[in-house]
C-alpha cells in the first residue's frame, strides 16, 4: 500500500496518515510517494521508514554521507540547503505563532550558515573497537572514518584513533579543535586504566589528552588542559568540561548582532547567565560595562575568570553555581539580562527572578524554539519580543538557533 507525504513536522520527518492515525516517516519530503515499514506504533501516533519510493520529489538530493541512513546525526541531509533553509524558517514562525503567538512581523529571515560541511569544532563519539555514532534509538554503533560535519582536523584525528589496533577498554571520546594548531582529546574509559602504548600514540599527534575512569575521575592529563578559540581580536580558553558553540562561523554572526543590541548602553550593568566560559559577555560588552557571569560548572567559571584578563576586561565578576539558587539569593540589579540555558530552557522561578530584577532589556539564545517559545509565552506580560533571528547553526539537522531581542513594555 501507497502513502503520499504531507508535510515535514518539527524534527523534521515526513507526515502521513494510516488508518487515520498520525504517522512519522524518517527521510522522506512533502509530495512522495512510498511504501513504508512500522517501526514502533502506540495509541495515538506511528513510526515508520520508508521502504520504497514511488515517486521522488523534485527537492529531493542525493546524500553525500554513507552513514546517513543509520547514524541519525544529520536528518535533513536529503533536503537541499536551499529547501532546509525555508523549512528552518517556516518551522520557526509556525512554533512562535503556535505556542508564544509572536507576530511573524518581528521574526528575521534566518541567517544562512556558509558552510554546510565541516563546520563543527567538536565531536563526542562511542567507542566499540572503532569509533562510531549510536543507531538512532539504539545502542548499536555504527562505526565511521570520518564525519562530513566536523572540521578537518578532527577527522585527522578520528582517522589516528581508529588506526590504533586495541581500544577495548575506552567507551566514549570527546574531540575539540577550533584551529589546526591546537587539539583535545578526552576519553572515557570502562575501567581505571589506560594503555601506556595508547597514550603514547597518541600524543604523538594531539595537544592535550585528558582521561576520565569509569568514575569520572582524571587519571591522566598530558599537555595543559584546555585550548583556545578566537573570535576576531577575543580569545577563550576552554577545558575538557567547558561549553563553547559548536561552529565558530555562525557564532561569530550571533555575538556580533548582540555587541550591536548592547552598543548603546556601554555605561551599564550587564548580567550573563548560564555563561560557560564569559565568551558572549567578554565579546559583546565594552570596558565601561559591568559584567557579572553566572555558570554551574566551576571549570568553566575558572576559564571566563582567565579570558577576562586574557581580554583585558576588568569591570567583571563569575560565580560558580546553579542559577535559579543564586539569583534566588542575591539582590542583583541589571540593566540588561543576558541567557544562554540548555534546552530544557528557563526555570518558571528564573523567570520569576528575571521580572524582580527588571532589565531594559533582554537578550535570549536558545538552541529549542519549543522552550524558547514556551518562555517568551511567560515574559510576555512585562516584555515585548522587538526582534527574533534563527540562525542556521547546525546544517544537515532539523536543529536551529534562535537570537531573541525583548524591551520592556
Amino acid at each position: 500500500m501507497s502513502y503520499k507525504i504531507e508535510r515535514l513536522d518539527h524534527q523534521g520527518r515526513g507526515i502521513t496518515y494510516i488508518n487515520g492515525k498520525i504517522a512519522f516517516v524518517k527521510d522522506t519530503l512533502p509530495g512522495e510517494e512510498i511504501e513504508l515499514k512500522i517501526i514502533k506504533e502506540n495509541s495515538k501516533l506511528i513510526e515508520a521508514e520508508p521502504t520504497s519510493f514511488l515517486k521522488e520529489s523534485q527537492l529531493r538530493v542525493k546524500e553525500l554521507c554513507p552513514y546517513y541512513k543509520e547514524c541519525g546525526g544529520c536528518n535533513l541531509l536529503h533536503m537541499s540547503y536551499e529547501e532546509q533553509i525555508k523549512y528552518k524558517q517556516s518551522k520557526i514562525v509556525d512554533i512562535m505563532k503556535k505556542y508564544a503567538d509572536i507576530n511573524s512581523e518581528v521574526i528575521k529571515q534566518i541567517v544562512p550558515c556558509d558552510r554546510q560541511f565541516h563546520y563543527r569544532n567538536k565531536v563526542t563519539l562511542k567507542v566499540k573497537e572503532k569509533l562510531g555514532y549510536f543507531k538512532e534509538k539504539t545502542y548499536e554503533l555504527i562505526p565511521i572514518e570520518k564525519c562530513l560535519l566536523v572540521n578537518d582536523k578532527i577527522n585527522e584525528i578520528i582517522k589516528i584513533l581508529n588506526g590504533y589496533t586495541n581500544l577495548s577498554n575506552i567507551k566514549e571520546v570527546v574531540i575539540k579543535s577550533f584551529t589546526d594548531k591546537e587539539t583535545m582529546l578526552i576519553i572515557y574509559l570502562q575501567e581505571d586504566e589506560i594503555n601506556a602504548n595508547l597514550l603514547n600514540y597518541l600524543s604523538k599527534h594531539v595537544d592535550n589528552i585528558i582521561v576520565y575512569d569509569n568514575n569520572k575521575k582524571i587519571v591522566k592529563r598530558i599537555g595543559k588542559g584546555n585550548i583556545i578559540a578566537r573570535l576576531r581580536e577575543k580569545q577563550f580558553k576552554i577545558g575538557a568540561n567547558s561549553f563553547f558553540q559548536v561552529n565558530m562561523d555562525q557564532t561569530l554572526k550571533i555575538y556580533d548582532k548582540i555587541a550591536e543590541y548592547l552598543s548603546k548602553n556601554e555605561d551599564s550593568t550587564v548580567l550573563d547567565l548560564y555563561c560557560g566560559v564569559g565568551s558572549i559577555g567578554l565579546y559583546s560588552v565594552s570596558n565601561y560595562t559591568k559584567l557579572i557571569g553566572v555558570e554551574i560548572v566551576p571549570e568553566a567559571i575558572e576559564n571566563a575568570k582567565t579570558n577576562a584578563e586574557l581580554n583585558s576586561m576588568g569591570n567583571t565578576k563569575f560565580l560558580v553555581g546553579d542559577t535559579k539558587t543564586i539569583l534566588m539569593h542575591s539582590n542583583y540589579k541589571a540593566d540588561t539580562i543576558i541567557v544562554d540555558p540548555p534546552r530544557a530552557g528557563l526555570d518558571k522561578s528564573v523567570i520569576e527572578d528575571i521580572k524582580k530584577i527588571n532589565p531594559n532589556m533582554l537578550i535570549y539564545l536558545s538552541c529549542d524554539p519549543i522552550t524558547l517559545a514556551r518562555d517568551l509565552k511567560l515574559l510576555s506580560d512585562l516584555y515585548d519580543v522587538e526582534e527574533l533571528i534563527p540562525y542556521d547553526m547546525f546544517p544537515n539537522t532539523h536543529h536551529v538557533e534562535t537570537l531573541v531581542k525583548l524591551t520592556k513594555k
